[in-house]
């Protein structure tokens, strides 16, 4: 290494970025991940994958392999106004939920602005608002959602609120269907204090008992969504519905050449069909399937208090480990002696040391057997419990 390199200064963002894993699909291929809410990809080759280069979505071929709009292809867009029941300049598309959640923190946040969300909360959200040197302040959860007394007195305290982040439908990583009701209270205080709520409605697709029904964008509700959870994580398209003057102001952030307009042309082909609609239902009852498998071996195993909630949607379980299990080194014992990997509560929310979230999405089911079994018996051995 040179001097030169060596000499390199980093900002405070890189700075707060180096205390965070960054995401390696590769490894989680190789080992048994219970952190990781990936779709099944059995299940892609379930869906019918158009031609990317597909002339009849209207798109000209030319405009294909070209650069697109900052606000992405304008086609993809008025499909998107139409499914959701928004106008045309209500919709940016952006590269996955990711990036339009930094996007609404670059366009909402300063340094020392707060952010505040339920504990637990979702772990890509708080590693993003925390490198734009956001304060995050997370509230106490109830069954229906964010404490609203807990919610109006921080409001009320601190002045440098600027946004509420949420995942009602369904919540990551509790799996909890929080009520369009709750979510209008929650809307309406934040609006008494000019804060915005961003709703992140990844997994609002998948309902695995009644269909969800979220908060409509518009005034203070701004509605991430993304293609990730039903077709394909690798087509990294998401996109944000708000007001227009929120889009443009996102717009303005956007320094690429726009969304890709190919996977783009896929979304909007498998949009203009009902293949996208009839593969969601499949999924569906897959997941369905895998969360009732999953919830049969947790009631069987002694890794978790029987007590939890069964998800109504999403990729996972969040489970309070068994009494007398210590955490962080039942955790490190599981990663270091059987290679299975689970995350600690505690990145999740201060609130939340004794718990830990299982996916069930990912994993194969004799693979998620074979995890649990592992776990199970690390817990004997270490806390002489019987199998």
């Amino acid at each position: 290494m040179n001097e030169e390199a060596m000499n390199l200064r980093i900002s405070a963002r890189s700075s707060l970025a180096q205390g965070f894993a960054p995401f390696n699909y590769s490894r989680a291929k190789h080992a048994i991940n219970f952190g990781y809410g990936l779709p099944d990809p059995m299940m892609f080759s379930q869906l019918a994958w158009p031609d990317a280069f597909d002339p009849d979505t209207g798109v000209a071929p030319t405009d294909l392999p070209q650069y697109t709009d900052a606000m992405g292809l304008p086609e993809l867009r008025t499909k998107l106004a139409q499914r959701y029941g928004v106008q045309h300049e209500e919709v940016i598309l952006t590269g996955g939920a990711s990036q339009a959640l930094q996007l609404l923190a670059e366009a909402c946040l300063d340094p020392g602005d707060v952010v505040l969300t339920e504990d637990p909360s979702y772990l890509g959200a708080l590693r993003i608002f925390s490198i734009m040197g956001a304060t995050i302040l997370q509230l106490g959860m109830s069954a229906e959602g964010v404490d609203l007394d807990e919610l109006e007195t921080t409001l009320r305290r601190n002045g440098r609120v600027k946004l509420f982040y949420t995942t009602p439908a369904f919540h990551n990583p509790t799996g909890r269907q929080i009520s369009r009701a709750h979510m209008a209270r929650v809307a309406a205080m934040l609006a008494q204090h000019g804060v915005a709520l961003v709703q992140d409605l990844v997994y609002s697709e998948l309902p695995y008992n009644d269909i969800a029904d979220w908060l409509p964008p518009g005034g203070n509700v701004i509605n991430v969504h993304s293609i990730s959870k039903v077709a394909g994580p690798g087509l990294r398209v998401g996109w944000v519905l708000a007001d227009s003057d929120v889009i443009n102001r996102l717009a303005h952030l956007k320094c690429d050449g726009g969304v890709s307009p190919i996977a783009s042309n896929i979304v909007l082909s498998l949009l203009q069909s009902d293949a996208l609609d009839t593969h969601i239902a499949r999924l569906r009852q897959h997941y369905r399937a895998r969360r009732d498998s999953m919830h049969t071996l947790l009631q069987g195993s002694g890794l978790c208090e029987p007590k939890y909630l069964v998800p109504s949607g999403g990729f996972s379980f969040w489970v309070r480990l068994a009494p007398g299990i210590q955490a962080e080194t039942f955790i490190e014992a599981a990663r270091c002696e059987h290679d299975v990997h689970l995350v600690h509560g505690r990145h999740y929310g201060p609130r939340s040391c004794q718990q830990v979230r299982l996916c069930f999405s990912y994993l194969p089911m004799n693979v998620i057997e074979e995890g649990l079994a592992r776990l199970d018996k690390l817990h004997a051995r270490q806390y002489g419990r019987s199998l």
